[in-house]
């Protein structure tokens, strides 16, 4: 038995542009979209919100990204990846 978080869903909408090492730019999702994520941002990752990141792993939907010291799980539809 696997313990999941709130970050880890049955849907399948694995980004394979976002791949380990890649910078990516964290952005607050709009309440419609997921009104749970965005307020978990919104509230307690608030420095965050425009910020990039590295990856540093990739599993399923949620991806592991380390902004200077700090290392947050965020879903790949919270990313957009910087070229």
């Amino acid at each position: 038995m696997q313990q999941l978080n709130i970050f880890d869903y049955p849907v399948d909408s694995k980004n394979d542009a976002i791949q380990k090492h890649d910078r990516v730019k964290l952005k607050l999702l709009d309440v419609s979209i997921d009104w749970e994520i965005h307020n978990y941002r919104k509230f307690y990752c608030e420095n965050l919100i425009g910020k990039i990141g590295t990856v540093v792993e990739v599993k399923k939907n949620t991806v592991a990204v380390q902004f200077a010291e700090e290392i947050i799980l965020c879903d790949v539809c919270e990313l957009e990846w910087i070229a």
